[in-house]
């Protein structure tokens, strides 16, 4: 089951890779909020910062585990 999950395509992408896109792209903005609010340039609460970290936490994981059942399937 977990295996037809993350081996399922968007726009030709596997679920697992896509996945993988979403998580590093939050990883980045999650970067992004705590260097603008580190540097002075834009007064973004920690609370922004701290939800972002979250997600992208949650998305790597199940990156983690969609790649792990795609190749050992």
């Amino acid at each position: 089951m977990l295996l037809l999950l993350a081996s399922a395509t968007v726009f030709g992408i596997p679920l697992a890779v896509v996945f993988g896109i979403i998580s590093f792209s939050c990883l980045l903005v999650t970067a992004l909020f705590g260097d603008l609010v580190l540097k002075g340039k834009h007064n973004i609460p920690l609370a922004w910062h701290m939800r972002m970290a979250a997600a992208t936490i949650i998305l790597a994981v199940v990156h983690a585990i969609l790649v792990i059942a795609w190749l050992s399937g």
